[in-house]
């Protein structure tokens, strides 16, 4: 029998936010937990999120996309800011400030 190992929850930082959801369209790819996800305002999908001023919400698990699938994403909450996943260019304090007319939060 093998050893489960359990891993702390390191995403959300706490219940005074709540968490909403809402399930959105995705541009193919792969994507994973806690990441930081833009919104085009022409197709009204989701992706990585490159530019800190388009920044939507955060994404509830890992998913494939290859074609139409759409994926639940956090629309509010409260976030640690380690763990969450953005891209190397973006800025956290950006998507901070960003977050906050949207009712996300980073700590």
């Amino acid at each position: 029998m093998s050893k489960e190992t359990i891993v702390p929850e390191n995403l959300k930082a706490g219940g005074v936010v709540p968490y909403l959801v809402e399930p959105m369209g995705f541009v193919a790819g792969t994507y994973k937990r806690g990441m930081l996800l833009e919104l085009d305002p022409t197709t009204l999908k989701l992706s990585k999120c490159i530019d800190e001023t388009k920044f939507f919400g955060v994404l509830t698990e890992d998913i494939v996309v290859t074609a139409a699938e759409t994926a639940m994403v956090y629309v509010s909450g409260m976030f640690y800011k380690s763990g969450v996943l953005k891209e190397e260019a973006t800025d956290i304090e950006k998507i901070r400030i960003h977050g906050i007319s949207k009712n996300i939060y980073m700590r």
